[in-house]
């Protein structure tokens, strides 16, 4: 492809993107609440991550701390700079999709109880949801930021690095 073709390829790809909508979903928490994206979660910042796999898991768990920490837990510092809605949403597949109920149980007795508002479990395929947010590696977590109208402002994958980080922080800030 020729680098100017190229080009207005990866604009046209990157503007769609990011001024698009999530599609709606919804899901359930540990706690049994119902929560529809974006629709619920408008009027304040959302940041979400879909993993599909247990190597996804395991990039996942490298963003846990410092999300919590910054997000999640509420120490009285700072807590109204970072009113952020924050979900985790494992996908499951195929066959993989009859452990959902399984794994739900075994999260909901071992997580902390500040956490299970913030993993959200869902019943309908995510397949059309992943597909349009361009979710196409298994085996690597994706993590969207969203504005207060469900708009996409920030997009990443894999491993937590401070880069990343420090990039979601800008947009919040």
């Amino acid at each position: 492809m020729k680098p100017a073709i190229f080009l207005l390829f990866s604009l046209f790809l990157f503007q769609n993107i990011f001024a698009q909508t999530v599609p709606s979903f919804t899901g359930e928490t540990l706690k049994n609440k119902t929560v529809t994206i974006p629709a619920d979660t408008k009027g304040k910042f959302t940041f979400i991550c879909f993993a599909m796999s247990a190597k996804a898991e395991q990039e996942l768990e490298t963003w846990l701390d410092p999300v919590y920490n910054k997000f999640i837990a509420k120490t009285g510092l700072m807590d109204d700079m970072y009113d952020v809605n924050v979900f985790f949403i494992p996908v499951f597949r195929g066959s993989n999709a009859s452990m959902m109920e399984s794994v739900k149980r075994r999260f909901n007795e071992t997580a902390q109880e500040d956490v299970k508002d913030h993993v959200l479990f869902c019943k309908s395929d995510l397949e059309e949801v992943t597909t349009a947010l361009q979710i196409m590696d298994d085996h690597t977590p994706y993590f969207f930021l969203l504005n207060a109208e469900g708009k996409i402002i920030y997009r990443t994958s894999g491993s937590f690095s401070e880069q990343k980080f420090d990039a979601i922080d800008d947009k919040i800030e």
